[in-house]
């Protein structure tokens, strides 16, 4: 009877053991994924200005199409539209990174798989989420609001999205070409990050 009772201590301790050893795991990869996404966010940060340019439009216009679909215009339309695109890396890097957990094979235990890894992460987010929200939420509702549908909004505002707006395809085709920079550069971060982690001298290696 003393031995059932001790095993059972042994199983309830070794389970507390296991549950927080994964839960440090847990909070561990959410931190580091957010910082990973957060550098890959900034990283493209001039990037979405190249769009502008090769557009032909004023700088910050990308960002500020996000900000008019929300009723905001000139720089609080700017400002809303790059903390959009920040919050939205660095939640993409936490999943990125949380997920890494859910098998062995998925590990970002290498510079090249995390690079790789990171990539078809930033091909997926723009297939599965910006296109569709691009095509049938943000486009119709900034024609709207150039046509005057959807409230006043500034003559040079005006001028400037329709611009951006006649060219749809340069402007979907650049957005997937810095998904894919985004992805790499997470994955690229989170394998640095994660070196010591997967490093086959390391404790935590499993």
């Amino acid at each position: 009877m003393n031995n059932v009772i001790f095993f059972q201590w042994i199983y309830v301790i070794m389970k507390i053991q296991f549950t927080a050893y994964v839960k440090h795991d847990l909070v561990a990869m959410i931190k580091i994924g957010l910082l990973s996404g957060i550098v890959g966010g900034f990283a493209l940060f001039s990037s979405f200005f190249w769009i502008d340019m090769d557009l032909g439009v004023a700088p910050g216009t990308f960002y500020k199409m996000v900000g008019v679909v929300v009723g905001l215009h000139e720089m609080p339309a700017i400002i809303f539209g790059f903390f959009a695109h920040m919050i939205t890396a660095a939640v993409i890097g936490m999943v990125f990174c949380v997920v890494s957990l859910s098998h062995k094979y998925l590990r970002i235990d290498g510079t090249s798989k995390g690079i790789v890894a990171g990539i078809i992460t930033g091909i997926e987010v723009y297939a599965l989420i910006f296109l569709p929200l691009s095509i049938y939420v943000m486009i119709p509702i900034a024609q709207d609001y150039t046509m005057g549908l959807r409230g006043v909004v500034l003559s040079d505002e005006t001028d400037a999205i329709t611009k951006l707006l006649q060219n749809p395809e340069k402007m979907l085709w650049g957005s997937l070409i810095l998904h894919i920079l985004y992805g790499g550069i997470m994955g690229l971060f989170s394998s640095i990050m994660l070196h010591e982690k997967y490093s086959p001298k390391s404790k935590n290696h499993r």
